[in-house]
């Protein structure tokens, strides 16, 4: 709106050149109003004169017309002469009225919320009551002039960064924002809330999750809004009944676990009492305040204190296993160093399964599970999805050119800058050889294809640095979009086919799919 009167003043102050009219507040006023109308546009302060005019009764409306009053200065000096012409008996009566009508314009102007409005308009009344003499009216034009030709709305735009409402009307620029800051609060709340659901989703007890749970994690981290569906509020339901029953059976689990420590403890005990004679009476005393625990029917506290009491009572009597253990010390420090490098390598053998040992980056195997994901997301709550299929154009010749060493190092520093440069939510992974999957969770195709020709553009820039010297490396990249493909198998299917469109037509360039 602001670009749009800028541009009518322009051209006001174009046209009043053209006309060769002296360029006074009146004939610009004029002017401006008239161009402005020719482009569509009615402002308040172009149609305070027809409003002052409509007060007026039929006569005197009849009388402006055929004067053709032009601006406000124009309708004082009418109306200044008509009084003048009126007969006596008659002036005292319309001066009253003219007087009365001046009044309640300005107890009118008073209540527009405007302050500087107001002030002026509480001044003129003031004036007015005390003195109605020529040099008080021409003053308070005067005033009433200055604040018309330097009244200026547009603070009323500093609003448009966070709402965009009509302004033409005071209330309903108002009634607009604050539909608009409630919509605002809506989604913030969402926002909040998501991470709280999320968080009493998690077992609390238990150290792992569901496939089902997950899919919903991952649905409000990307989407809070969802919060609002009814389907997402019945998932959530249920799966705080599943997060329930996970935490009973990880304590039966640990109840379980418990246990068997406690009869380890009692086999313990039988051993003692056969090794050791002298304290032979406080063993089988410890063991039957063993059996005496009932799991069923004692609380925690009870069960933790029966425990430490019989922690307290074995301490003196296990100091005899001192000796034997001492024997078997070297058998349990190699059954230790054993586990320890089971541990390690069932480690690694879990983080190959999710992560390329050469790029760091996720592994086809965990590419496929992360598109089970979203393709869930797809089909139940329609969060689009695209994929990005890219692949090292004529890797095997850097290969053959600089060695294999020289290729690796290639497709290491590709997994680095594809990480770089994707947002949290993408997820990134080797797919096999030299060729890369990007998925892109609510992203549309054209968001895609913007997003691949960056990618292409910063690889072909990146220095890629083997032995002192550059490989110049580049890229074909092929794009699809989940919604324009029947499931998930199609839609992986279009961004490896027009992978291969973008080699055939020449390499170093993105072709999506249409």
């Amino acid at each position: 709106m602001a670009t749009k009167i800028n541009d009518i003043i322009k051209d006001s102050i174009k046209r009043l050149h053209e006309e060769k009219k002296i360029f006074t507040p009146s004939n610009y006023q004029e002017i401006f109003c008239k161009v402005a109308k020719e482009n569509g546009l009615i402002l308040e302060d172009c149609r305070k004169l027809d409003k002052y005019i409509e007060k007026l009764d039929k006569t005197l409306k009849q009388e402006i017309k055929s004067f053709n009053v032009k601006n406000i200065d124009e309708l004082f000096v009418f109306l200044s002469s008509r009084l003048q012409r009126s007969m006596k008996s008659d002036s005292s009566e319309v001066l009253e009225a003219l007087y009365i009508l001046t009044k309640r314009l300005l107890q009118s102007i008073s209540v527009l919320h405007n302050k500087r409005a107001r002030e002026l308009s509480n001044y003129s009344i003031e004036k007015l009551k005390v003195k109605n003499d020529i040099k008080t009216i021409e003053n308070l034009k005067d005033k009433w002039f200055d604040f018309l030709t330097s009244y200026d709305d547009s603070f009323l735009n500093k609003v448009d960064g966070y709402c965009i409402t009509d302004k033409s009307d005071l209330e309903k620029f108002v009634n607009g924002l604050v539909k608009c800051l409630n919509n605002n609060n809506e989604k913030e709340i969402y926002q909040k809330l998501a991470p709280l659901i999320i968080a009493t989703l998690s077992p609390s007890i238990a150290s792992s999750i569901d496939d089902d749970l997950a899919a919903i994690s991952y649905e409000l981290r990307n989407s809070p809004e969802i919060l609002a569906t009814e389907s997402i509020q019945e998932d959530i339901k249920n799966m705080i009944k599943k997060r329930v029953e996970l935490d009973k059976n990880e304590l039966k689990k640990k109840f379980s676990e418990v246990d068997k420590i406690l009869l380890e403890i009692e086999k313990r005990l039988l051993n003692l009492i056969g090794t050791s004679s002298d304290s032979n009476k406080n063993v089988i005393k410890v063991r039957d305040e063993l059996k005496s625990i009932d799991f069923k029917a004692d609380t925690f506290e009870v069960v933790q204190k029966k425990l430490i009491g019989i922690a307290d009572s074995l301490e003196y009597e296990t100091r005899t296993l001192n000796e034997k253990m001492k024997e078997n010390q070297e058998v349990i420090k190699k059954l230790k160093l054993r586990n320890e490098k089971l541990e390690h390598a069932l480690s690694i053998a879990k983080k190959e399964s999710k992560e390329d040992f050469l790029t760091k980056l996720a592994t086809k195997r965990a590419l496929e599970a992360e598109i089970k994901k979203v393709e869930e997301a797809y089909r139940r709550y329609k969060i689009d999805y695209s994929l990005c299929f890219i692949d090292i154009d004529h890797f095997k010749n850097i290969n053959d050119t600089y060695g294999h060493d020289a290729g690796d190092i290639v497709l290491s520093a590709l997994g680095k800058v594809l990480k770089r440069f994707t947002r949290d939510v993408d997820f990134v992974g080797r797919y096999g050889g030299e060729e890369f999957l990007i998925i892109l969770p609510n992203i549309d195709l054209k968001s895609a294809i913007a997003f691949a020709n960056k990618i292409k553009d910063i690889i072909a820039n990146f220095k890629f640095i083997y032995k002192n010297e550059r490989i110049d490396v580049k890229v074909s990249i092929g794009v699809s979009e989940r919604k324009s493909c029947k499931n998930q198998q199609e839609t992986i299917k279009k961004a490896d086919e027009m992978l291969y469109k973008a080699k055939k037509s020449g390499r170093n360039r993105v072709c999506p799919s249409r």
